[in-house]
This record gives structure tokens, C-alpha cells and sequence, in this order.
């Protein structure tokens, strides 16, 4: 982390570190102009090498400039002139969802989770009519805020309408978080508001039974999951659970983003008449394995010849010591 508490950003003074990812770091830090508290926000210095993650990082800006609704963190952004280029947004004093749901024992009482679901998913409306597709929800990139509320962060890899497509060496298209990515995200394509209906499906999933619908002892496994498998049943892991319920997270789940939902707006919907839903106009035919395993199978036999490679070396290398050992 570049800043230590105690340091200053133009008129900011930096309180705490809040963490740090692939494309940036966070801070709580105090306006010493009004006193209050915000977020700021620094994309890693070394990537402004490539011009497209100056370019990615000017979408983020202009994205959190046009949010405004109770389930999205607020720009505090300005036209003041800085020394470096940053966001500052809203601090909200909560609880990072992750943290939070080990606190909760990773499985939350239904009503709990379908009262986040529907705030998550009328969240994910609003964004959607705005044009804007989050593509990497997942429980780090959620607030839960004292009074139960949902918050969404994190907009660095989110999409625009209209916006053009950017390239950027260290980050494809297809991005996201293996166990919450859609197999469509997983096959390198950029995605659309469906594939953060998927998302929306994953963490309900997992809010319902305590795990996340894949896994695997790599990431590799993980993503095989979303193309090829089918979640076990909700019921068997939950009894309590209702069947309406499970209908509406398992259509959020479907491989092939025809099949899902196509709107987060009929998935809320859906949530709001969950007593009157028939499940049995709900389609779950099963679905075909979706293609690209070829490229993670190529990925696995990468991986196994790098391996042998560092192997064999390792071997070569204590052959020659022992070698000049003996003639020594």
C-alpha cells in the first residue's frame, strides 16, 4: 500500500487502509475541509503504462458520477484539480458482505436472504437502465450497511453502453471472480446485464446454503463447473427453503443467458410475487455442456508441462552438484 495513516492526499488526510486489489487500493480518509469521512481510491501507478487502464479508470469515474440510488456507493468527485489521478466516494459505515456472512455462519435465514436478494436485484435494475452492466458481483464487492441495507462497490470493470471496447494487456474481456463469473464471462465474452442476473443467482445460492454452486481444488475445476455441471439442489442443502424461491434462483443459474431471466427488472419481479408463482411453467430442461473446455484443458496441460519442465530442471541441477560433488 502506497499511503500510511497519518499521511496527506491533497486536502485528504489518509485514516486507514481498506484494502487492495488487482487494479487499485483503498482508503478511509478524513476531508479536512468539511470533516467528514470518505473513500479514496488509487489505481496501482504501474498499469497507467498501458493507456487503456487510464481509459478504464476514466469509465469508473464517469460511471460513479451518474449513479445515484440507495443501493450504490456515491461519488464525491469534484472539479477540483489533484495531484494524481483518484476517486473519492462515500464512506459507509458497514460491514464487508463476506465478513459478514462468516459472521453469519456463511448461511443466512431465508427471509434475510430474500430481503438482500430483492435489494441486490432492484440495485441491478436501476444500473441495468442506466446502461451499465457491473460484470464482477460477488460478496467482496458488497456492503451490508448497519441498518440491513445492500451496497454495491466496485465499478472498475463495469460496462458502459456505448462505451468502446478497451485492451488492455493485464485484463481480458471476459473478466470477473471464478466462482461468480457466467459461462458466457468464462468464454472470454464481455458479458451483458444477464450475466450479472447469473451473479445475482450465484450469491443467492450461497446466502441459501452456505457455499457457492461450484467448486473445485482450482480455478480451473471451478470455471469447468459453470460450463458443464448442474448446482445441486438447493432443497437437499436447505430444506427451508421455499420451492418458489429455489425456481427463481435456479432460472438466474441457467448456462445459456437465453434461458435466464433477461431483465433484472422480471427477476424482481418474480421476487415480489414469490407466494403466486407456479413453478411448473418454469423451464429447466436440462442443458448442454457449453464449449470452451478445450481452452481450459489446453490451461491444465500448460500448467502439467511447466511442471514437468521445472521438474525435470530441478532433477538436471541435483544430478550436476552431485556430479561435481563426486569428482570433487
Amino acid at each position: 500500500m502506497r499511503f500510511s495513516p497519518g499521511s496527506t492526499v491533497d486536502h485528504f488526510e489518509v485514516l486507514e487502509e481498506l484494502g487492495e486489489g488487482a487494479y487499485a487500493e483503498t482508503y478511509k480518509a478524513r476531508d479536512v475541509r468539511s470533516g467528514g469521512l470518505v473513500v479514496l481510491k488509487f489505481p496501482h501507478p504501474n498499469l497507467f503504462a498501458d493507456p487503456a487502464i487510464f481509459q478504464r479508470f476514466q469509465r469508473e469515474v464517469k460511471i460513479a458520477r451518474t449513479l445515484d440510488h440507495p443501493g450504490v456507493i456515491h461519488s464525491l468527485d469534484g472539479a477540483e484539480t489533484r495531484t494524481e489521478p483518484y476517486l473519492v466516494l462515500e464512506y459507509v459505515d458497514g460491514d464487508d458482505f463476506r465478513h459478514h456472512l462468516r459472521e453469519m455462519g456463511g448461511r443466512v435465514p431465508v427471509p434475510v436472504a430474500i430481503d438482500w436478494g430483492r435489494q441486490l436485484a432492484g440495485t441491478l435494475q436501476y444500473l441495468h437502465e442506466h446502461g451499465i452492466t457491473h460484470r464482477d458481483l460477488k460478496p467482496e464487492n458488497l456492503l451490508v450497511t448497519a441498518d440491513g441495507g445492500i451496497k454495491v462497490i466496485d465499478f472498475g470493470t463495469a460496462l458502459l453502453v456505448g462505451a468502446k471496447r478497451l485492451t488492455w494487456r493485464h485484463l481480458t474481456d471476459g473478466v470477473g471472480t471464478p466462482d461468480y463469473m457466467s459461462p458466457e464471462q468464462i468464454q472470454g465474452e464481455r458479458g451483458d446485464p444477464r450475466s450479472d442476473v447469473y451473479a445475482w443467482g450465484v450469491i443467492m445460492y450461497e446466502l441459501l446454503t452456505g457455499r457457492p454452486p461450484y467448486s473445485g481444488d482450482n480455478w480451473m475445476a471451478v470455471m469447468a463447473g459453470h460450463l458443464t455441471r448442474v448446482p445441486e439442489p438447493i432443497h437437499q442443502l436447505n430444506a427451508e427453503v421455499p420451492a418458489q424461491l429455489e425456481a427463481v434462483v435456479r432460472k438466474a443459474l441457467r448456462r445459456y443467458p437465453e434461458n435466464r431471466y433477461q431483465s433484472a427488472a422480471a427477476l424482481l419481479a418474480d421476487l415480489d410475487r414469490l407466494d403466486k408463482l407456479d413453478i411448473s411453467t418454469f423451464d429447466f430442461s436440462p442443458e448442454a455442456p457449453m464449449g470452451g473446455m478445450a481452452a481450459i484443458e489446453s490451461a491444465k496441460r500448460i500448467w502439467q508441462l511447466i511442471g514437468l519442465v521445472a521438474g525435470g530442471f530441478i532433477l538436471v541441477s541435483a544430478l550436476i552438484i552431485g556430479l561435481t560433488v563426486v569428482l570433487r
